[in-house]
């Protein structure tokens, strides 16, 4: 996962913003019952967003408690009860997110890079393992995504849509699944639901793959790394990467429109509407410079 998909806490009222943190701090208590300590150090914004979503289509609110940080003792936390499955399926995708993400970089990075991938890989796998067991399916996903993702990247014909689809496909089944494995509250019926969620898990996972492409584009033209966008070669580059990613987050937000809306709505609702829009435009704003001093080019790098 790339943490593009947050909360904007400016414009969060402080009850939605403790649950969300109480949502963040679970999942972080998660990752350490289920995996290690250190498998905490790989908590996201993404998995926690996917977290919420499953509590969201839950019959039951979880049950909040206070306690403390594990890695900062003066500082209170608000956990809800880790049994539940919402939990332990973001927990699940976290880790196997992070192993795969860790082989892909062993095989782009500096071997510098390399060797503190080495050493840290025997723990990522030993997660994975124990993680594919309880949910072979998101294992199966993941794995999937990255082999597609490869064969795509290699590929000379590559298009944009090619190539992020592997990562919105991938969003698609994770969100699919959760009708499998959360008891859903009323009046949610499991196949509709279902449609709904990998719609919009599709455009979701579209969406950040398009937006980490428009955050990586200077450093993936300086270092002639792949990435769709350098593609198309288009003169407007900051207006086509725009109307990309207008198009995945307006599909998002169809497709939760559809949705009977749970007790997260406000808080799912300033993640796509207000927190996605702004990151956008912050990453965009760098390339409307840049075409306004004349475009992008290696030089000016």
């Amino acid at each position: 996962m790339f943490g593009y998909i947050k909360v904007d806490q400016a414009n969060l009222l402080g009850k939605e913003f403790e649950a969300y943190n109480g949502i963040y701090c679970t999942l972080c208590r998660q990752l350490g019952k289920d995996y290690s300590i250190f498998a905490r150090l790989i908590l996201s914004y993404d998995c926690t967003f996917y977290a919420m979503m499953a509590l969201d289509l839950n019959e039951q609110p979880p049950c909040y408690q206070e306690g403390r940080c594990r890695f900062n003792p003066f500082k209170k936390c608000h956990y809800a009860d880790t049994q539940s499955l919402a939990f332990s399926l973001a927990a699940a995708l976290s880790v196997i997110s992070a192993y795969y993400k860790l082989k892909d970089n062993l095989l782009d990075s500096p071997w510098y890079k390399r060797i503190l991938y080495r050493l840290v890989q025997p723990f990522f796998s030993s997660w994975r393992k124990k993680a594919a067991k309880k949910y072979p399916e998101i294992d199966e996903s993941v794995s999937k995504m990255m082999d597609r993702q490869i064969e795509a990247e290699k590929d000379q014909n590559c298009i944009l849509d090619q190539a992020a689809d592997p990562t919105a496909t991938m969003l698609r089944e994770m969100c699919g699944l959760l009708t499998e494995y959360i008891p859903l509250r009323e009046p949610l019926q499991k196949d509709n639901t279902k449609r709904i969620l990998q719609s919009m898990g599709y455009a979701i996972g579209r969406w950040i793959y398009l937006i980490d492409a428009c955050d990586d584009y200077e450093k993936d033209q300086k270092h002639h790394n792949f990435n769709p966008f350098l593609l198309d070669g288009k003169d407007d580059l900051s207006a086509y990467m725009e109307a990309n990613l207008n198009h995945a987050l307006s599909d998002a937000l169809l497709s939760y429109g559809l949705l009977d809306k749970g007790r997260y709505d406000s808080i799912i609702q300033n993640v796509l509407c207000i927190s996605c829009v702004n990151i956008q435009k912050k990453i965009i704003s760098k390339y409307n410079a840049a075409n306004e001093n004349g475009g992008l080019n290696e030089k000016s790098l």
